[in-house]
């Protein structure tokens, strides 16, 4: 995702919460598609999020027509969709208690209904708010600044715009994996609330370096995914650039799987995420410890990604 350029001082503050005392910084390579390259992150020591101080001239060089979230929008139609709106429904009304995609789990926190305004920023190829639609909501809107192709039908679209281009308020507003993607998370976080509206909700999942993976592997870290991830906070940060913004954080859970080890192992053997199967990647014991390790660790609060949840006052 883009925004506006401004004048911050990358390699010095903090841009979660202004630290400038005991910092460090870290070195780190392109691995998704084995770019390469030389990119520097300063490390908090106050608040313990990471920033990338070397932020590219043109970030469009790192997401190629192959990243995998630019993929073809898969759609469906008759019973299927009837399929997808009872599942929804048996879920919502605690009926489902498993054979559900994992969406469902990051939305139950929030009361939605088939009018609530959603609006997926960082939507990718708009798959999510797709399958919304198919559930039987109809006021959805996703964008994107690398949408690979614009809809527009009546209650769901999908626009080609970046986070400061978006106008308008929404009941809800979720970051699937974007927020990440901003060079500016307090600019940022500032124009969430601004869209939206009062007692609005506001989903953000990111990468958090709480995690135990990151302590321990460092640069090799999956998550870190360098360039592209320009800012990766910690819990403490994701509360303080909600308080600034006048945004409650209501609601952590962390929701990290198995892949913070897998492909962090892959990258730590020399191997190029796009030439490996990961399903394929380990024995099965190893596969099975990582997956039950990624629940403990979610349990303490110790896994590498999370769901945050604010209410705009």
């Amino acid at each position: 995702m883009t925004e506006k350029r401004q004048l911050i001082p990358r390699e010095r503050s903090c841009l979660a919460c202004g630290n400038e005392r005991g910092n460090r910084m870290v070195a780190a390579t392109e691995k998704l598609h084995a770019m390469g390259g030389d990119f520097r992150y300063l490390e908090c020591n106050f608040c313990k999020s990471v920033q990338l101080v070397n932020v590219p001239e043109n970030m469009a060089d790192f997401y190629p027509q192959n990243y995998y979230a630019f993929g073809k929008l898969k759609q469906s139609n008759g019973i299927k969709n009837i399929f997808k709106k009872l599942r929804f429904q048996l879920f919502k009304s605690g009926l489902l208690k498993f054979g559900y995609p994992d969406y469902m789990d990051w939305l139950s926190p929030i009361r939605i209904d088939k009018n609530t305004s959603i609006a997926d920023i960082g939507c990718g190829n708009g798959q999510l708010i797709y399958e919304l639609k198919c559930s039987g909501y109809n006021n959805l809107f996703g964008f994107d600044p690398y949408l690979p192709e614009e809809v527009s039908e009546s209650g769901f679209s999908l626009q080609r715009k970046d986070l400061m281009e978006i106008s308008g308020e929404f009941d809800v507003v979720m970051l699937h994996h974007s927020f990440e993607h901003l060079e500016n998370p307090k600019t940022a976080m500032e124009k969430l609330a601004e869209l939206l509206k009062p007692k609005g909700k506001l989903l953000i999942r990111i990468p958090v370096t709480d995690a135990s993976v990151w302590e321990e592997e460092g640069i090799n870290w999956f998550q870190l995914d360098a360039p592209r991830h320009l800012f990766i906070p910690s819990k403490k940060a994701m509360k303080l650039l909600g308080e600034k913004s006048g945004l409650k954080l209501t609601q952590v859970i962390f929701d990290s799987n198995e892949y913070q080890f897998i492909v962090t192992d892959m990258y730590k053997n020399g191997k190029k995420l796009r030439d490996f199967d990961t399903e394929k990647w380990g024995n099965k014991k190893s596969r099975a410890e990582w997956v039950q390790r990624a629940k403990s660790l979610n349990q303490k609060e110790k896994g590498d990604q999370a769901c945050f949840y604010f209410e705009k006052g």
